[in-house]
């Protein structure tokens, strides 16, 4: 999927000398988010990325671009390949759930 390289920050990761990335599920699977384990609900995404992407840490704005959900991350284009379609409801209810977590202080 995506060539195994990062689809925020286009890194390629090798582990034991073969190509490694994990796909992260942007609509969470089971309780309470209830998404499919469908490609459409799929990024592939390095270690680093998908930490902060299931942290609600960063997000896809509704035009296309990853950003930190406390402004302090540049923004940038997520990478897409036109045989991995998104669904785009799915990538809007992870951007509502970073929004809620924006208006929370961070801890610390």
């Amino acid at each position: 999927m995506e060539g195994d390289r990062c689809q925020i920050c286009d890194t390629a990761l090798r582990r034991l000398n073969r190509p490694y990335s994990e796909a992260a599920h942007i609509r969470g699977l089971g309780r309470p988010h209830h998404g499919p384990d469908e490609l459409q609900n799929l990024l592939c995404l390095c270690a680093n990325c998908h930490v902060l992407f299931d942290g609600l840490e960063i997000y896809v704005d509704p035009d296309g671009l990853v950003r930190g959900t406390r402004g302090d991350r540049e923004p940038r284009p997520l990478r897409r390949d036109p045989g991995h379609p998104m669904d785009e409801a799915h990538i809007g209810y992870h951007r509502d759930l970073c929004n809620l977590n924006a208006r929370k202080p961070a801890i610390g």
